[in-house]
């Protein structure tokens, strides 16, 4: 390959990466902002269609959630 062509591919390859970068952008800014608070050991949430759902907290993060029961 000539010096141009690689200069052109480089080109068009950092074209593309900001252009996925651009796409990528609204897609990361649609998750929720706010984040369950995990000050205690266990908290109740709501799933979006309004049912309960536990969750449990390990040092202040929130690790898994499940259906309560008994």
């Amino acid at each position: 390959m000539a010096w141009g062509d690689m200069k052109l591919l480089a080109g068009l390859i950092a074209a593309l990466a900001l252009l996925a970068v651009l796409l990528a952008l609204p897609v990361m800014k649609r998750r929720p902002a706010s984040t369950p608070d995990c000050s205690g050991r266990v908290v109740i949430l709501r799933k979006p269609s309004g049912e309960p759902v536990e969750c449990v907290c390990v040092d202040g993060v929130l690790a898994t959630c499940f259906n309560p029961g008994p």
